[in-house]
């Protein structure tokens, strides 16, 4: 059965962009200050490659949110 990992794209308050990944077991990692959107989807293509190798699966955990909110 494969596992299973979340993420959630937060817009920072500056205008960069943090990735927080929660894996099933409950563990959280952030990738931080990405600068531009097209940095964003650049990391999560290695994500998901990464999960891919791992047999895992990467699922978006809610919309892009505010950091303010």
């Amino acid at each position: 059965m494969p596992r299973h990992a979340s993420y959630r794209i937060v817009e920072r308050p500056d205008g960069r962009f943090d990735i927080t990944v929660t894996l099933a077991g409950g563990g959280t990692h952030v990738r931080e200050g990405l600068a531009s959107p097209a940095d964003v989807e650049t990391a999560l293509a290695m994500l998901r490659d990464l999960m891919t190798a791992c047999d895992a699966v990467l699922v978006e955990a809610e919309a892009l949110s505010l950091a303010a909110e």
